[in-house]
């Protein structure tokens, strides 16, 4: 049976509960820290990806930097 730490964890890797069994050994303090670990990992991921895309932005041509922001940024950012 899963628990809900279990269950965050595998959520937050867009994996199934089951796929996770062998930490069923582990406690919910040790998946807490993994799943925080996780968390920080994701969040960096993300980081890095928008300052690349950031920085090849600034490959286009000037004149078009604005349109180009938009598309890979969305409306969101100019």
């Amino acid at each position: 049976m899963s628990r809900p730490s279990l269950e965050t964890l595998a959520s937050r890797l867009d994996l199934p509960v089951a796929s996770l069994a062998v930490l069923e050994a582990c406690t919910d303090d040790e998946l807490a820290v993994l799943d925080e670990a996780v968390a920080l990992a994701v969040m960096a991921e993300d980081q890095a990806v928008e300052h690349g895309l950031d920085a090849a932005v600034r490959f286009v041509p000037r004149p078009l930097r604005g349109r180009a922001r938009k598309l890979v940024f969305g409306s969101e950012r100019g």
